[in-house]
C-alpha cells in the first residue's frame, strides 16, 4: 500500500517500546482501518495525545507486541 502524501510504501516497523506499528497520511485513515479490520487485524489508532511515535503530520496505528508483523505486511502489500 503506497502512502498517499508522499507515495512511499507504508511498512510496518517496530519500536522496543511501542512495538509494531505504521504511520502514514492522516487521509488515508479510514482506507487503510477498512482494510485492516476486513483481514481481522486488531489494532489501536493513536490519538495525538497517547502517541508513541505519531506527529500532527502523520497518523500511526500501533498492533501490539504480539501483532504477527510478517501478516500485516502481506495486507498492507496486496495494496497498490
Amino acid at each position: 500500500m503506497r502512502d498517499g502524501s508522499d507515495g512511499d510504501n507504508i511498512d510496518v516497523r517496530l519500536d522496543d517500546d511501542c512495538g509494531p506499528y505504521i504511520m502514514f497520511a492522516p487521509a488515508d485513515i479510514d482506507r487503510i482501518e477498512d482494510l485492516l479490520q476486513k483481514n481481522g487485524i486488531p489494532f489501536m489508532l493513536e490519538d495525538g495525545t497517547n502517541a508513541c511515535k505519531g506527529t500532527p503530520e502523520a497518523a500511526v496505528i500501533e498492533f501490539g507486541k504480539g501483532a504477527d508483523v510478517a501478516r500485516i505486511q502481506r495486507v498492507l502489500d496486496s495494496i497498490q
